[in-house]
């Protein structure tokens, strides 16, 4: 079973509009599954990531902006829950 998902991208450094990807993901899936799919079938749509022996995937770029300290770049995973549209920082990745 699959559950309907959509990713936002909000890029503030080239001043584009944000863009929105609709995509499934399985019951209890991961994440990385659905954006796989997404890069997979989705033009516009591209990421990369690394891979750590005990942490599993580290995302490392979406749309080609990847965090870099000089260039004052970052990403930021949020989540909307809920049908009350409250958003928060899950506990992950720090």
């Amino acid at each position: 079973t699959t559950s309907s998902i959509e990713l936002v991208v909000v890029n503030s450094i080239s001043n584009t509009p944000n863009k929105t990807y609709s995509t499934d993901v399985a019951i209890r899936g991961v994440l990385i599954g659905a954006m796989r799919r997404l890069q997979e079938t989705t033009a516009g749509f591209n990421f990369t990531y690394t891979e750590d022996r005990n942490y599993g995937p580290f995302l490392v770029s979406v749309n080609g902006v990847a965090g870099n300290n000089t260039e004052n770049t970052f990403w930021e995973l949020l989540v909307q829950t809920g049908g009350n549209g409250t958003t928060i920082r899950p506990d992950v990745g720090e």
